[in-house]
Order: structure tokens, then C-alpha cells, then sequence
């Protein structure tokens, strides 16, 4: 399975414990002096087993019902899981059903959760999973954002790219080559952009995931079509892959599950 494949069978399994108030579960993944913070949500941090059982026993036992649903989680390198999850609960003695969404990120150490941090904001949640899991997953951003930039304003950044730089987009048909180094990116860059107009935008969306080596995200080109002027969109979730500072590879795919299992978090 490998070591990111036990954390995420072990993030999952803290989840279904949870779902199943099975609180004793839940708290046995955790270390002696791990913590469980809700501090952005005006609920404290807890520390400890203690603390953390009192926490989820106040909270969750004061709830009729409740589910923790999964929508996506990616263990980044580190011991770093970050997750989007969305609990939908009913209160005792309310009517209303109660949906919060958030963003985790667990780091784990020695096979125990360390720190649990729960995130409001989605993009808040990715960012500081990406932080928490290291400078390999900073320094696959970092150059993830430099070759965007570059692209964006229609250059290539040959200094970035390594000496068997390949590149494939199976996004549509048009796309659909393989390019290789850096006169391989300038002729996919035409390519990509000859629909457009001029003043065309190309920008990522999202960042999906990263890690040691590696980035996902959702790329997006938006601008008007050539000779109509009729507004005009491609969008397709795509890796990089990064190894010794330079770019080796890129990927364009049909879906974001295609993308994720490219780089084994599907």
C-alpha cells in the first residue's frame, strides 16, 4: 500500500470511528500530548486524550445524528493528510439539518496523529497542508508557479525545464500530442492558445494536491474564439511532475480522479 496509502486508510478509519461514535477509536490514534484545534471556529485547541474525548463527547454527544462525509483527502509527504469534509448533523431538540464544510489537515508521527487542524476555508486548509508537509511539497509549488507564470505571459522557461521535459494533454483532441523539451512547450502553447483571441487568460484554478515531487491542479484558459469573438473556455485538470528542480513531465487529463491516481491519491 505504501506509506501515504497507510495514512490515508488511517485517516479514513478515524472518520468511520467517528461516524460510528466510537469515540475510544478515535481517540486512540492519537499521542499523549497531540492536539485537537478548532480554534478558527471559536471552539479552542485540546490537548491531550483527555481533553480531546471531553471535546468530541460536548460536541458531537450534544447532536441527535451526524455524518462526517468525506469529499476528497490527499496525503501530501511529511506525514501531512489534508482532507474537505463536509459534517451533516442534526442538534437535540432542533429541526433544522446542519451542514458545516471544512478543511483538516492531520499531520502524523509515529503512526499516531500528532495535531489536527480544522479550517473553515477550503483554500486556507490546502494552503497549510501544503506548508505543513515540507520544503519538497514548497519547492514543487515554487516551481509550479514560476513555469505558469512564464506560460501566462507566453514564454517558456527553458532554465526550468529538464533535458527530457515531456508533455501530453488528453483533454481534447486538439491537444491530444505529446511535446517534447522546450521548443515542445512553445509548439503546445501555440496550440493551446491559437482559438484565442489576443488577450486570452491562462491561469490555474486550483491546486488539487502537491507533494514531494509533484503538483495537480486544475488549469483553466478563458478568452473569446478567433474570428467570432463568441466567449470561450478550456478548462482540464493536469501534473506536473518536478524532480532536482527541474520539470520532467506534465500530464493534461479528462477528470481530477485521473489526475489524483496519476500520482497515487486516487
Amino acid at each position: 500500500m505504501g506509506e501515504r496509502g497507510e495514512l490515508l486508510a488511517k485517516t479514513r478509519a478515524v472518520y468511520e470511528a467517528l461516524n460510528r461514535r466510537d469515540f475510544d477509536a478515535v481517540v486512540d490514534a492519537f499521542g499523549e500530548t497531540s492536539t485537537w484545534d478548532v480554534s478558527r471556529w471559536g471552539l479552542g485547541t485540546h490537548a491531550g486524550f483527555v481533553a480531546i474525548r471531553r471535546f468530541l463527547e460536548d460536541w458531537f454527544g450534544s447532536l441527535d445524528d451526524y455524518e462526517v462525509q468525506i469529499e476528497e483527502m490527499q496525503a501530501l509527504g511529511g506525514g501531512v493528510v489534508q482532507a474537505v469534509v463536509t459534517q451533516v448533523a442534526r442538534q437535540a431538540g432542533g429541526r433544522g439539518v446542519l451542514r458545516v464544510r471544512s478543511a483538516p489537515v492531520f499531520v502524523w508521527v509515529g503512526g499516531r496523529i500528532a495535531a489536527v487542524t480544522l479550517y473553515p476555508d477550503v483554500n486556507e486548509g490546502r494552503a497549510a497542508g501544503l506548508r505543513a508537509a515540507g520544503p519538497s511539497s514548497q519547492t514543487s509549488m515554487q516551481l509550479h508557479d514560476a513555469i505558469v507564470s512564464a506560460i501566462r505571459a507566453r514564454d517558456v522557461p527553458a532554465h526550468l525545464l529538464a533535458p527530457d521535459f515531456s508533455m501530453e494533454v488528453r483533454a481534447t483532441p486538439a491537444t491530444d500530442y505529446r511535446y517534447h523539451g522546450a521548443p515542445g512547450l512553445r509548439e503546445w502553447t501555440s496550440d493551446l492558445f491559437e482559438a484565442f483571441g489576443s488577450d486570452a487568460e491562462y491561469r490555474v484554478e486550483e491546486v488539487i494536491a502537491a507533494g514531494a515531487g509533484f503538483v495537480v491542479a486544475m488549469f483553466v484558459v478563458v478568452g473569446r474564439a478567433v474570428g467570432s469573438g463568441d466567449p470561450l473556455e478550456l478548462r482540464w485538470p493536469g501534473v506536473m511532475w518536478f524532480r532536482d528542480g527541474y520539470a520532467t513531465r506534465a500530464m493534461g487529463y479528462g477528470s481530477r480522479d485521473e489526475a489524483l491516481a496519476a500520482v497515487g491519491l486516487g
